[in-house]
């Protein structure tokens, strides 16, 4: 995720629902960059808007980060699951002693 969409949530998560001006005082960025990523976050049902306040849904944040954590294991299983045949993949090339062959 884009570093200052992840410091927007953050912040609307953190003080509650806030107005555009309000936000980019705090976070000491632009108005029009505030806005652009408001209305991504806002497209993406992260972020709502009602009666000029912005407001982070918690519960489409957390459901990104489980869909994101989910992807990450995935990814680690499946590097898990390699053989270690292969010299460069197994844990025991990470453990190697100064001196002592590969095979030792």
């Amino acid at each position: 995720m884009n570093r200052t969409r992840s410091r927007l949530i953050r912040y609307l998560i953190t003080h509650g629902p806030a107005n555009c001006s309000e936000i980019t005082a705090a976070l000491t960025l632009s108005a029009s960059t505030v806005r652009k990523h408001l209305s991504v976050l806002c497209e993406a049902g992260v972020v709502i808007l009602g009666s000029g306040m912005y407001k982070a849904r918690r519960d489409m944040v957390e459901r990104e980060l489980v869909d994101l954590a989910a992807t990450f294991q995935s990814a680690g299983s499946d590097f898990r699951k390699r053989g270690t045949d292969d010299f460069h993949l197994s844990v025991k090339a990470f453990h190697l002693n100064e001196g002592q062959p590969p095979n030792a």
